[in-house]
């Protein structure tokens, strides 16, 4: 007996392993990806599906009338493209934060802003369209404007600054502002058109997309600088640009993106109108609207 309780003594302690979430045989599991994910702000990444570094993005949740909630594609049937979605209607989902790539994979509901950014008299300004490369996976040597997607707890002004830094190499900017209520952009590229007619790709493309004006600061338009996606650049009227949506569709990357500039071209008209009038409100009289509750379209931030 005494042997026994000596080897028993003996013997090493052995510590059960932790159990995982029960959800971890999914290769898609939330509460398995978010510890590998990195979670530093403002402006995030991770290791995407091909290896290489993808930014992080915060995933939302659109609450509609009669309770019904849309998170991804999957479920996102009633709601239409171009939908106007209010800023009370929108919330992060629980923190979680995806590789835009894997946002993408699965129509993950997400964030992102679309430029317009302007030079010239507001009688003659002309808009900056950009013509991706061909060696882009998504709407090769297609022309649009600039665009990007938010950062985790990034607000609307914020992406739209970064953008601009990021995307046109410049940080000086006169003035922007937001054009009408952010958008709901649905877009199935493999269905739609935009991947270059690569079969091997799937990509659904569910954003709350927020409509910016930009304008540069006087000679910043002359330092404009593009990475290897950008293949050409030009400056173009409203009216130049509505030919282009009338006779050269093929131009766009598809007609989800030709419906989303279609809805961009007459919000921009009127905001050039507006400058035109001397009516622009300067930024201390847009951020006491924002948030007096005067005008609630302009409580744009989430």
């Amino acid at each position: 007996r005494a042997h026994r309780q000596g080897a028993r003594l003996a013997a090493p302690l052995r510590k059960k392993a932790p159990r995982p979430p029960r959800c971890c045989m999914s290769s898609t599991c939330m509460e398995c990806l978010l510890p590998l994910l990195s979670l530093s702000y403002p402006h995030a990444s991770a290791v995407g599906r091909e290896g290489a570094q993808e930014p992080l993005v915060e995933l939302y949740q659109l609450s509609l009338p009669g309770g019904a909630v849309v998170r991804e594609w999957v479920g996102s049937e009633a709601v239409a493209h171009l939908r106007p979605i209010p800023a009370d209607s929108l919330a992060p989902n629980a923190g979680a934060m995806v590789p835009i790539g894997a946002a993408h994979d699965r129509g993950l509901l997400h964030r992102g802003v679309w430029i317009g950014v302007l030079r010239g008299p507001a009688t003659e300004a002309e808009l900056l369209l950009l013509q991706r490369s061909d060696r882009v996976v998504t709407c090769p040597t297609a022309w649009g404007l600039v665009g990007e997607h938010s950062a985790p707890s990034e607000a609307w002004e914020s992406t739209v600054r970064r953008a601009v830094r990021e995307e046109l190499g410049v940080v000086d900017i006169a003035s922007l502002g937001p054009l009408g209520v952010p958008v709901l952009f649905k877009s199935n590229y493999s269905r739609d058109g935009g991947l270059g007619g690569r079969r091997d790709r799937t990509k659904l493309d569910l954003q709350v997309t927020a409509l910016y004006w930009v304008r540069l600061a006087e000679g910043a338009e002359t330092r404009l600088r593009f990475d290897a996606e950008v293949a050409r650049w030009r400056w173009a009227s409203t009216e130049a640009v509505r030919a282009m949506l009338a006779r050269e569709r093929s131009r766009l990357c598809n007609d989800k993106i030709r419906t989303l500039l279609d809805h961009a071209v007459p919000l921009l008209e009127a905001h050039l109108a507006e400058e035109a009038a001397g009516r622009r409100l300067g930024p201390g009289e847009r951020r006491r609207r924002r948030y007096s509750g005067e005008d609630r379209s302009r409580r744009l931030d989430v």
